[in-house]
This record gives C-alpha cells, structure tokens and sequence, in this order.
C-alpha cells in the first residue's frame, strides 16, 4: 500500500457524537449531579445542545452563569464522579465507526487520532472497552497538551508527530467547536451530522462539507480525496 501521495494523509477524529453515542451517558451523570444538589435537571435536547466544550463549561450552563463557584464545583465534582462510574455501560459506538476507523488507518497507514474534549484517560478506556483503540494512533483531550478545541495547540502537536501538514489533514467532527479546530490550523474538516439545521449551521462556520452518517467517509474520501481507492469491505449500506 503506497500512501506517500495520499490526500488527507491523516485523519483527526472527534469522540463524541462522532464516533460515540455520548448524549445519553452524559444526560445520566449530570442530572444525577444536579438532582444531589437540588437543582432542576435537563433533557436530552438540551444536552445535545451543551456539549462539546468540555465537562466544565458543561457544568457551568446547567447550574447557570449567576451560580457561585463553590455550588459549579460541587456539582462538577458530582458529575466526574458519577460519568466515570457509568459512562461506558451508556455509551454506544455509532453506526460504522469500527469500519470506518479501521479503513481509515489501513489507507493512512495508522495516521489516525481522536482530539476531544473529554479527558484523555476516559476518552482511552472508552476505545478499549468498545474495540477501537486498536485503530487510532494518538488520543487527546484537554489535559494532554493543557488545552481545549478549537485552541490548535491540541492539533498541532498530532500533526508534527505524524508528519503531516495541517492542510494534508482532514478534521472530523459533528459540532461548530470541530469546525473551528480545523479552521484554526488550516485543516479541512468534514462533518457528521443527521440533523439539517446543524448541518446547515456547520457548512455556514466553515466545514468543507457535512455528512448524514459516519459510514458516509469512506465514500466521501475516495470521491472528494487524493489516492484514496479500494473501498474496504464492512462499512454498513447506505453510508456511501
């Protein structure tokens, strides 16, 4: 397999709600924080709405922006403690990620990372307890370089490690903070995302372009990238 001229070179992955179902493990931590605490507790929806800058600011919104610091500690410690506890039972990987990601570290030769925004350690014990880990290089999250999406010092370094220019790269994420990331070092960036109002909104903060499903990349890399051919086996119907 010759991947010297192949474009993108490498693959940044982001974690959650991209490779992994997250929502619901994160509704179920935070709500049981904010329920020891006496606090209201909030839907899916609107987790769905929240996530994505990391568990901080995460924590900050639903106990409100008027909330003292000691009440925003107490919870986010509440809520570490009951994610870590649980998150594994709760998180499913989505639809095609094992086959995307195993295609996309056979055609990169292993150039493959996850940059999140949830804690490297945790965002490493979920690769394992799914069967991923096998297929990503280099795992990140804010506590590895001392920095959050879209900040690029939590890209630049994966790049540099693996050789490859940030615009040879291609960014994957399913929120405007993975938009940004990519924006931020000059790498492309592709997003996953079912529901049109946030595709809509991805593709107007700079995404090259927006897919309904994961299993869609590989289709997309060999159509839209440079060198990529002889789609693999195994990625689900309809994702092409």
């Amino acid at each position: 397999m010759d991947v010297d001229h192949l474009k993108p070179a490498a693959v940044l992955f982001d974690l959650d709600g991209t490779l992994a179902d997250s929502f619901e493990g994160i509704r179920h931590a935070l709500n049981a924080a904010l329920r020891e605490e006496g606090l209201s507790e909030y839907d899916l929806g609107w987790v769905h709405a929240h996530v994505g800058r990391g568990a901080p600011a995460l924590v900050r919104d639903a106990v409100g922006g008027e909330a003292d610091d000691a009440l925003v500690r107490a919870v986010g410690g509440r809520f570490g403690a009951h994610y870590r506890a649980s998150f594994l039972d709760l998180t499913p990987a989505l639809p095609g990620a094992r086959e995307v990601l195993a295609y996309v570290a056979w055609r990169t030769g292993g150039k493959v990372a996850v940059v999140s925004n949830k804690y490297e350690d945790l965002s490493r014990a979920w690769l394992r307890h799914v069967g991923l880990e096998e297929h990503v290089a280099v795992v990140v999250g804010p506590d590895t370089y001392g920095v959050r999406k879209p900040d690029p010092g939590a890209v630049l370094p994966v790049l540099r490690g693996f050789g490859v220019a940030a615009g040879d790269a291609l960014v994957v994420g399913d929120m405007d903070v993975d938009v940004a990331t990519g924006l931020e070092v000059g790498a492309p960036v592709v997003g996953v995302q079912a529901d049109p109002a946030a595709a809509r909104g991805l593709l107007a903060a700079g995404a090259t372009a927006v897919l309904p499903a994961l299993g869609a990349l590989p289709g997309w890399l060999e159509d839209n990238g440079a060198g990529w051919r002889y789609h693999s086996p195994g990625i689900p119907e309809g994702g092409r």
